[in-house]
C-alpha cells in the first residue's frame, strides 16, 4: 500500500512540465500538419507555448497568431521555436525571441509594433525595434 501513493506523485509529476507552459498564441491555420512539442499535432485554435518549438513536414504550414496580434507564419519543411513572449500592454513592456532553425517563416508585428523583437537563425540575429 505504501507504493500506491509513491506512483501517483512521480506521475504528476511526470505531466507537470506540460501544464506549466505559458500559452502564448493560439495557431490560426493548420495545412495539412504541424506539431508543436507541447501542444502535440496543432490544429486551429490549438494553443501554443512559450519555449515551444513548431515544426512542419514536406508540405506543411502553420499560421499562428500571438496575444498582441501578432502573427507568424511556418513554411513546408520548418522549425522554428518560440524561445520567448511578454506581452504586457498595460505596463508598455513586451518582448518576443523566435528561433528559426529552419525553412521558412514570415513574421508580422502586433500591438508591440516590433518593440524588443528579436528573429535569430543559423546565419544570423535579426533585431526589430519600434
Amino acid at each position: 500500500m505504501k507504493r500506491f501513493p509513491v506512483i501517483l506523485i512521480f506521475t504528476a509529476m511526470a505531466l507537470a512540465p506540460a501544464y506549466g507552459q505559458e500559452a502564448i498564441g493560439r495557431a490560426a491555420t493548420v495545412k495539412p500538419q504541424a506539431k508543436g512539442t507541447v501542444a502535440g499535432t496543432l490544429s486551429p485554435n490549438s494553443s501554443v507555448h512559450s519555449n515551444e518549438t513548431i515544426s512542419t513536414e514536406e508540405s506543411g504550414q502553420a499560421g499562428l497568431k500571438f496575444h498582441d496580434d501578432s502573427h507568424l507564419a511556418v513554411g513546408p519543411k520548418s522549425s522554428v521555436r518560440l524561445d520567448k513572449f511578454v506581452y504586457e500592454p498595460h505596463k508598455g513592456k513586451g518582448q518576443m525571441v523566435i528561433d528559426a532553425a529552419k525553412g521558412s517563416f514570415r513574421f508580422s508585428t502586433g500591438a508591440q509594433g516590433g518593440t524588443k523583437s528579436t528573429i535569430k537563425s543559423p546565419y544570423g540575429t535579426l533585431g526589430i525595434r519600434g
